[in-house]
């Protein structure tokens, strides 16, 4: 079988919580995001659109923002992005993000990109070095973008050899690993944004009760009265809808899978 293998900038765009229509997404994603070339946008599947980003650059980008919200008519919709997999599956999230990674205190002579390249490989894929880092114009922290695997294990530290010039002599240095935001994975519900621990299908005594989430709700719309700022920020979420999440959530427990994550309220199909 032949496979389309065109797809290595194509970027999976993620909504929870309500989307915009397809043809202004088209408009006001690339805006928003400050995309720099073409960039068409389709409907994958409920909930999912696919991002076909153009440039290596703009893939960076878009997979840089773990977390984006996209404005249009006074609301805000939050977007995730993951990078495309041939064997997509709605069910089953990708493992792979984009992260950034600094060393504190490497030597000024380990600035170059392919020296800081080879250090990030122990941690994932090497994409690009931030201009401060390419500059050397902060010499306390480079900093490096990568492909990391959110599965694996991430090393807290890196050995490496310093030379003396004068003598010849290779002394040693570990240098520190700091890490930014990574995205949490759950390995029983196949989705990013909790783990194992967090997760309501394995621990469905963190689940919040009816009474307390309705409490949180009331409290927020009392609050969004008060300072009468309507549609500034994500919808509120009704009675109604709460107790329609929770019976969602109720119903997919018993088929034994998926998270809290998957229910946050969707207002409906994308319109293709």
């Amino acid at each position: 079988m032949i496979m389309n293998e065109d797809l290595q900038y194509h970027v999976i765009g993620k909504f929870s919580s309500g989307w915009p229509n397809l043809q202004d997404l088209r408009k006001i994603l690339p805006k928003q995001y400050q995309l720099k070339n073409e960039c068409p946008i389709g409907y994958l599947s409920n909930m999912y659109v696919l991002i076909r980003a153009s440039s290596m650059e703009d893939y960076v980008h878009l997979l840089s923002k773990l977390v984006f919200y996209i404005g249009h008519k006074n609301w805000y919709y939050p977007i995730c992005t993951l990078k495309w997999d041939p064997l997509f599956d709605s069910d089953e999230e990708t493992t792979i993000v984009i992260a950034w990674i600094s060393f504190p205190s490497l030597p000024l002579n380990f600035f170059g990109k392919e020296i800081v390249f080879s250090l990030a490989a122990a941690v994932g894929k090497p994409l690009q070095v931030d201009m401060a880092t390419w500059n050397k114009t902060r010499p306390s922290c480079a900093m490096v973008k990568l492909e990391v695997d959110l599965l694996r294990e991430f090393p807290k530290r890196i050995n490496i050899g310093v030379r003396n010039k004068n003598t010849g002599e290779i002394k040693e240095k570990w240098i520190k690993i700091n890490y930014d935001y990574m995205p949490k994975y759950c390995k029983n519900c196949k989705l990013q944004g909790h783990n194992e621990k967090e997760c309501f299908v394995l621990h469905p005594e963190l689940y919040p009760k009816e009474d307390e989430v309705e409490g949180t709700t009331n409290k927020q719309m009392e609050e969004k009265d008060k300072t009468n700022n309507e549609g500034t920020g994500k919808q509120i979420v009704t009675d109604d809808k709460t107790k329609e999440r929770i019976e969602a959530f109720q119903e997919h427990k018993k088929k034994g899978g998926g998270g809290w994550n998957r229910f946050n309220y969707k207002g409906g199909p994308l319109q293709k």
